[in-house]
């Protein structure tokens, strides 16, 4: 009695490693899918609350030992809540949780976390009832350190605290596959067909997946049926390895030793308990069977056919990471401890000696190794890939590395004892093995708490060459970053840009928290930060050129965990406009400390007479405002003439009533008259008090400068076609990547004293924030100055920032040569300068330095 009484106490405790680290601190960070699982877990639950039990289909997966998971976490927090709750939600957006904010006490976070509860619990349970299996299978020593292997592996007890399938399916799967190993190889106990039957239903009402165990256990229960064929028709030799069940059953039929058909009646017996469950514990089932089953075969088909967003493997964005993913995968997220006990057992099974002497754990390697093999198999082909789609291939990994460090733990005492292994005795073996075990596996479970997920196996290089290898990163990270936002002054007014902003950073965030979107501006106008994480990196999301922006930028903070930089937090409170949105934004002014052009849409610069088209400001309120503005925009000739105007209320409404910070598109249809001259004429923008008519001062955004008479040129517009320079520069002299120098007009001699006239056609490819200066130069035989003339743009009327791509401007500078020039050859040189930088001129592909050489003339 106190054996049993020791033996109880003993088990009990083992169920502690599993079940600890699996719940401690479930609200410290939120991965992706979890915060869809709360909504549908919200949906199920009212659902069944009230009879609409086609409404528990949810999703493919179909993930219902999930909801029924979130459904008793919801309960245990917020019981009221299927007679509270306005009918089901949404789970593409955030509607559940705006719902709960404004008519509950209840957070996301809460709810999620006592859904987790369950999932943990779940989790834990299931592989403590691995031992009783696994003890009959291995021996009583294997199957305890199995189970301490199963609870402490850290990619593990990451992915079975989350409110999510993935877990869940892996310890259904690996507990329907340790209770049908011991039914068809410990005797054939019926209550062991029965409980793996009960647990693979648990498993397919989880994840589809699972259904890989009939096709799996179809082959096993084949070959065993050929084995006792064989056997009974004694065309197998006695095998001196066997246990006494296998002998028997060669000498005289054992009744523990069935015929083939009994095996294969086990086998569908086994198979309808599971269809029975999967029936009995999924409501649309009981009302819709073949619609819900043909909604998942359809939905999965669609599932499985890639990613929305491109993964990542081994240095690079794909869609398909191909074939040795999971490879790859394997070896990152296992542990030393694994490999060493994997390596162990493979020796020791060949040489069949100690724990691999009896015939059922030869049996069961055999077996485990064969449903790694194909499960792995069948995960490769889709082309969505995860590391997480093999965890069930980890926990029978993780059991074969236990009965390898097992075996070695055997070694030292069986050869007779030197001095040294005497000493050694005194050391129980158990504690030793558990000890090493603990340090080669389980210790990284200590160490990354509570960011499991960030575990990567030293052997490959750790967290250190993941980020290059592998996908990364889950949602770890985004907690801490929305938590130092949270400590900044004013983060509740906070606009902020995330990536993950709905779940893993909307559910810590103080702030108002919005998706960074792919190049639209309103989803950037008003953001204060930017929050972005480190597989956006790696995927080069959600552009190219945006990653490389903000990876040229200095971040305000950096969430860094174990070596690994997950996320980086960005100020663009002094950002206009990441330059890689496709928004104008070099004409940003702002206006009498009020309103704030940010920038303007101009969908063309071309327009032909009678043409219109529509032009949007975006407009930001600055501060509280108590008049009534009117905005004015025109369009000016060179000599001041103006060919179109509009004015009145911007966006349509008094601008008393605009909130601060709030952006509006306020949007004007240019109108051009049907007899308007070609050429080039500016668009010009201000604001003005209607009661007076006095303009509101401007300034330039960028750099300050005040702007005469409150104006601000916002875009050049080039109406009909525009008389070009008469000698065509081929090839044209490329001017950074704003414009490009493509004709001169030069005279082909002068004479000393004289006024040179130069016209210059520039080409504009690009809008570029700031005014930059054009320069003449002509220049001696010996590259000498001799005279030079520097100004803007057809004298002003035309900055660079106003240029529209594709436009043709042609200036003309005049310059007056010094009256004691010698006669000879003098060349003129053209350029563009900000300040005291120059732009970089090419030609031709080839670097030219930062002038242009645009002809030349003979001085006589």
């Amino acid at each position: 009695m106190k054996l049993r009484a020791r033996e109880a106490a003993w088990l009990l405790f083992l169920f502690v490693p599993a079940w600890l680290p699996r719940t401690l601190a479930l609200d410290a960070y939120v991965s992706p899918d979890e915060r869809k699982w709360l909504a549908r877990s919200a949906n199920f639950t009212y659902a069944v609350s009230h009879a609409d039990y086609a409404q528990t289909f949810q999703r493919e997966h179909p993930g219902v030992t999930v909801m029924w998971a979130g459904t008793l976490g919801l309960l245990s927090e917020y019981p009221a809540y299927a007679q509270e709750a306005p009918g089901y939600f949404t789970w593409e957006q955030e509607n559940l949780e705006a719902w709960l904010q404004a008519n509950t006490e209840h957070t996301p976070l809460e709810l999620l976390a006592a859904g987790r509860r369950w999932i943990a619990l779940g989790v834990a349970l299931t592989l403590w009832l691995s031992i009783f299996p696994l003890h009959r299978l291995l021996g009583r020593n294997a199957a305890h350190l199995a189970f301490i292997f199963l609870a402490v592996d850290p990619f593990g007890v990451a992915l079975s605290r989350q409110l999510h399938p993935d877990g869940f399916v892996a310890s259904f799967i690996f507990l329907a596959l340790i209770y049908f190993f011991a039914w068809l190889y410990a005797g054939q106990r019926r209550r062991d067909l029965v409980i793996s039957g009960v647990v693979m239903g648990l498993a397919w009402l989880t994840k589809t997946p699972a259904a890989l165990l009939v096709p799996i256990a179809g082959v096993l229960v084949a070959a065993q049926g050929w084995r006792v064929w064989r056997r009974r028709h004694r065309t197998l030799p006695d095998d001196p390895y066997g246990d006494a069940d296998e002998i028997a059953a060669q000498r005289g039929g054992s009744p523990l030793a069935p015929r083939p058909s009994q095996l294969m009646i086990g086998y569908m017996l086994w198979g309808v308990i599971a269809v029975a469950t999967f029936f009995l514990l999924w409501p649309a089932m009981w009302v819709d069977p073949a619609g819900s089953l043909l909604r998942m075969a359809t939905e999965m088909e669609a599932y499985v056919e890639g990613h929305v967003n491109p993964n990542f493997f081994w240095g690079q964005p794909t869609a398909d990471p191909g074939f040795f993913f999971y490879a790859v995968a394997l070896f990152f997220r296992t542990t030393p401890g694994v490999l060493i006990g994997l390596v162990a057992a493979a020796v020791f099974y060949v040489r069949r000696d100690w724990t691999f002497a009896e015939l059922r754990t030869r049996r069961t390697v055999r077996a485990f190794t064969f449903f790694v093999l194909v499960f792995v198999a069948a995960m490769t082909v889709p082309a969505k890939k995860f590391d997480r789609y093999i965890l069930p291939v980890f926990l029978a990994l993780d059991v074969l590395a236990a009965l390898g460090w097992l075996a070695l733990s055997q070694l030292p005492w069986r050869v007779d004892a030197t001095a040294w292994q005497r000493r050694l005795r005194v050391i129980s073996p158990t504690a030793a093995l558990l000890t090493v075990a603990f340090l080669l596996h389980g210790v990284f479970t200590v160490l990354t708490y509570p960011y499991y997920l960030t575990y990567y196996n030293p052997l490959a290089g750790g967290a250190r060459t993941a980020p290059y290898a592998l996908f990364v990163g889950w949602g770890e990270g985004l907690d801490a970053a929305a938590r130092w936002l949270n400590a900044q002054p004013g983060s509740e007014t906070f606009r902020v840009a995330a990536w993950y902003a709905d779940g893993p950073f909307s559910y810590f965030s103080n702030s108002q928290a919005v998706p960074m979107g792919y190049s639209s501006p309103l989803s950037w106008l008003d953001t204060d930060y930017a929050v972005t994480y480190v597989n956006q990196w790696q995927r080069q999301l959600p552009a190219p050129e945006a990653v490389a922006w903000f990876a040229a930028q200095t971040p305000a903070y950096e969430v860094r965990e174990d070596g690994l930089t997950l996320a980086r937090v960005y100020d663009l409170r002094d950002t206009l406009l990441p330059p890689f949105i496709d928004l104008n934004t070099a004409p940003a002014a702002d206006f009498g400390d009020a309103i704030r052009l940010i920038g303007v849409d101009l969908p063309q610069g071309q327009m032909a007479p009678g043409g219109q088209q529509l032009v949007t400001f975006y407009l930001q309120a600055l501060a509280p405002m108590q008049t009534n503005y009117n905005v004015l925009v025109r369009l000016l000739a060179p000599d001041g003439s103006e060919l179109w105007r509009e004015e009145g209320w911007p966006w349509g409404a008094p601008t008393t009533n605009w909130p601060v910070r709030e952006v509006r598109p306020d949007g004007h249809t240019l109108v051009l008259p049907a007899d308007a001259a070609p050429g080039l004429y500016q668009l010009v923008l201000s604001f003005y008090d209607p009661a007076t008519f006095d303009p509101l001062p401007a300034v330039e955004v960028r750099g300050g400068a005040a702007l005469p008479a409150g104006e601000q040129k916002v875009a050049l517009v080039q109406v009909g076609a525009v008389l070009t320079a008469t000698e065509t520069v081929d090839p044209p002299w490329l001017f950074g990547e704003m414009a490009q120098l493509s004709g001169v007009a030069l005279p082909a001699v002068a004479t000393p004293g004289d006024t040179l006239t130069v016209g210059v056609q520039w080409d504009s490819l690009k809008t570029t924030p700031g005014a930059y200066t054009t320069f003449v130069h002509v220049v001696n035989p010996a590259g000498e100055l001799v005279a030079q003339q520097d100004q803007l743009p057809l004298g002003g009327f035309a900055p660079t920032h106003t240029w529209q791509p594709g436009q043709h401007i042609v200036d003309t500078v005049t310059l007056t040569l010094p009256p004691d020039l010698p006669p000879g050859q003098y060349a003129v040189r053209v350029g563009l300068y900000q300040g005291d930088v120059r732009l970089s001129v090419s030609r031709g592909g080839a670097a030219a330095g930062d002038f242009a050489v645009a002809g030349g003339f003979e001085l006589r």
